[in-house]
């Protein structure tokens, strides 16, 4: 397959990248009493490799017009008052920011990060739920019972954040003007960095300000996060005021992947106290900006729940392709694989939930007519893996599921795939360049698939509870 291979590798705009933020002590650095390379680097790197071309752009949701945003305020400011409002938590509550993505599973919409999380404590353990909406609604009914909305909260903070003005000083206008110049002197683009440092301070101070409020005002005794991105601020205001954080991992760190990764060896300041991973592979697999014994092993009980209820099912002659939005290389490939299998084994292709927020995207018909299956919005991703004996990927923590469920693993070797490097290196997945490197007789050792996945234990549920007394 002949890709339009970027003229940088990834490995080596990385190191660059860190060399760069090392000699600039960007982590050292703050404008307006805030660390914002905390919460810029993550951006401004994918930025960087989106413009490289080793990267491709995500689609972009649709911005709301002035009044569709006006009215969706306003909504907002009136359910601020109902029954699934923050400001009707109770004190010294266990508060989870979740995920709004959720499943379909059973009459009713689970978040899978967190519901099955919850359902490993005692009753008496209580907890509740923030949060944020996905494409301006919220996925109903919810599994969850203690559920509050997040969106006036934001509001709030997004207002306030267009109020904030400031000009850079001398020394600040120095830092910022030497780091894009030497973006532009190592890799030869020009990544904007003042006007999106600017606004990400306004946000900052707008979301610490409204969240300390918030939080001094319920006293929570835990706060847990699902996604960290974008939540610095937040998490910021949470160790001001000396409470315990908490992230529940629902992604697959890497190295490279910027917002868990700090090779570099240069300092977070709002990274969450704890990182409870799905098992002891994960602080071997990048170096978390915490000290590793608080990276906790926990498990995913939602996983092995799965796993069981699965376990009968037969393997089929099916290979699966995880799409993902931003990797159009991935297309190309399951149109030559379609061709060079058909008729000879199912070829399903499982798209990334982004993708079923609009419009069928064009690509669904082209692949249909090559004999190609395409995953339902609702399909249970777990159901197709457990019938599946390949399975094709770039970086999706679901190919690490799919290793779970004892699938023979192909990586892409495309942009992207350097986030799976310890999983080849370690010879349990293929990377392979095009339809005719896949070896359907391939099968890897899937031994360590218990060190990526645990099983959740008493011993850590006990420790877990144990935070909310210190």
């Amino acid at each position: 397959m002949n890709y339009n291979k970027p003229s940088y590798l990834y490995s080596d705009v990385l190191k660059k990248f860190e060399d760069l933020e090392k000699k600039l002590q960007l982590d050292k650095s703050k404008i307006n009493n805030v660390h914002w390379w905390d919460t810029c680097r993550y951006e401004i790197f994918n930025d960087l490799n989106i413009k490289l071309g080793l990267r491709n752009k995500s689609p972009k949701k649709e911005t709301s017009k002035k009044f569709k945003f006006i009215k969706n305020v306003l909504i907002n400011f009136f359910n601020f008052f109902l029954k699934n409002s923050p400001i009707w938590i109770s004190k010294n509550a266990n508060i989870i920011f979740g995920h709004p993505r959720r499943k379909y599973e059973d009459g009713v919409y689970i978040d899978q990060y967190v519901d099955p999380f919850i359902d490993l404590f005692p009753e008496s353990f209580k907890f509740t739920i923030i949060e944020r909406p996905i494409s301006n609604h919220h996925l109903k009914p919810a599994k969850s019972k203690k559920i509050f909305y997040a969106d006036f909260l934001l509001d709030l903070i997004n207002i306030f954040s267009k109020f904030i003005k400031f000009e850079l000083n001398h020394d600040n206008q120095k830092i910022l003007s030497n780091l894009e110049k030497n973006l532009n002197n190592e890799f030869h683009c020009k990544v904007d960095v003042k006007n999106k440092v600017k606004n990400k301070i306004c946000y900052w101070i707008a979301a610490q300000t409204i969240m300390s409020l918030f939080f001094r005002m319920k006293k929570p005794k835990i706060l847990f996060f699902v996604d960290t991105v974008g939540q610095e601020a937040v998490i910021s205001a949470a160790k001001s005021l000396k409470i315990c954080t908490v992230e529940l991992q629902h992604g697959s760190p890497s190295r490279g992947k910027l917002n868990y990764d700090y090779s570099s060896g240069i300092d977070k300041k709002s990274f969450p106290d704890y990182f409870l991973s799905y098992g002891k592979y994960w602080s071997s697999s990048c170096k978390f900006p915490i000290v590793e014994k608080n990276i906790i092993p926990f498990g995913n009980s939602y996983l092995y729940r799965k796993k069981k209820f699965y376990s009968k099912i037969k393997k089929e002659n099916r290979i699966v392709i995880l799409s993902q939005p931003a990797v159009t290389d991935l297309l190309e490939f399951t149109y030559k694989l379609a061709k060079k299998f058909y008729g000879k084994i199912t070829i399903e292709f499982k798209p990334h939930p982004k993708e079923f927020y609009y419009n069928e995207p064009d690509y669904f018909k082209k692949l249909r007519d090559l004999g190609v299956i395409i995953s339902e919005k609702n399909s249970d991703l777990y159901e197709i893996l457990a019938k599946s004996r390949w399975l094709v990927g770039v970086y999706s923590t679901a190919i690490y599921e799919g290793l779970f469920f004892d699938v023979s693993i192909f990586i892409l070797n495309v942009a992207g795939s350097e986030n799976m490097k310890n999983l080849i290196e370690l010879n349990i997945a293929n990377l392979v360049s095009s339809p005719k490197d896949i070896n359907l007789n391939w099968k890897a050792d899937t031994k360590i698939k218990k060190d990526i996945f645990a099983e959740p234990t008493k011993k850590k549920i006990d420790f877990i509870i144990s935070l909310a007394k210190n």
